[in-house]
């Protein structure tokens, strides 16, 4: 990777040169990269995974986290068009989700395919009462409620927990203060992954996915909650390998 095209929001653990295709994945709210290192290795030997790297966490431990889900999408879109000279797709998982959508509207390259997991679509997304402005024990007490799947190691980890909750505190508000501005729909096919027992996404709002583009949309749920992924990751990668595999489907008209 040269420094024209380094950047730190994409960081890129397997640098594949003559890569046949690329994956970009996008942590859920609070998430750093290391949320999908197990991904690295797991796809075809020429896909390489691309892990978007958000600031004020890992390697950017020192930098300001950013409140406002547009700007972090335009940045994570400038971080990429470099790398957009071959088929490319995205996987998003909670927040990262809504910030995947959002950067892909911004490419000048549309998306083989677009990945979103556990969250509901952007023009669906319920306003709930905020809560990242509240004192830190409150907040915490807020998020431990909302989502499952994080173990009580990590939660009673009290530095860890330190250091984890600027960029949490940030993710919760640019997520609260977004706001779905409606335009042309994109054209690749979208794939909307879910955990049965997931109490933040409902079932019946994963399939309003398909107004956001005009090729095809498919919704798989798996066992699980809101952080299914650990468990459903080598089926998850399957879908991934089939979607860069397969011919560029054909889309359907704007409409």
């Amino acid at each position: 990777m040269t420094a024209k095209t380094a950047s730190p929001w994409i960081k890129r653990p397997r640098s594949l040169p003559m890569a046949r295709a690329r994956l970009f994945c996008v942590p859920h709210g609070g998430g750093g990269p290391s949320s999908f290192a197990r991904w690295v290795t797991g796809l075809a030997p020429d896909t390489e995974v691309c892990l978007v790297h958000l600031p004020g966490r890992e390697g950017r431990l020192r930098e300001e986290p950013l409140t406002d889900l547009m700007l972090i999408a335009a940045h994570v879109a400038e971080a990429m068009t470099p790398l957009l000279d071959v088929p490319f797709a995205f996987f998003g998982h909670s927040m990262g989700s809504i910030i995947a959508y959002e950067a892909a509207l911004r490419l000048t390259e549309e998306p083989r395919h677009l990945f979103v997991s556990a969250s509901p679509p952007p023009h669906r997304v319920q306003e709930e009462p905020p809560f990242a402005h509240l004192p830190d024990a409150e907040f915490l007490d807020g998020v431990r409620r909302s989502y499952d799947g994080i173990p009580d190691t990590v939660w009673n980890d009290e530095e860890l927990m330190r250091i984890m909750l600027p960029s949490m505190r940030a993710d919760f508000a640019a997520y609260e203060t977004y706001r779905w501005q409606q335009r042309e729909p994109l054209r690749c096919p979208i794939t909307v992954l879910g955990g049965k027992d997931d109490p933040l996404v409902p079932d019946e709002t994963l399939a309003d996915w398909s107004q956001l583009t005009s090729g095809d949309c498919r919704t798989q749920l798996f066992e699980g909650g809101h952080f299914y992924v650990n468990e459903a990751r080598p089926r998850l990668q399957q879908l991934v390998r089939e979607a860069l595999g397969a011919p560029v489907p054909v889309a359907k008209g704007r409409g």
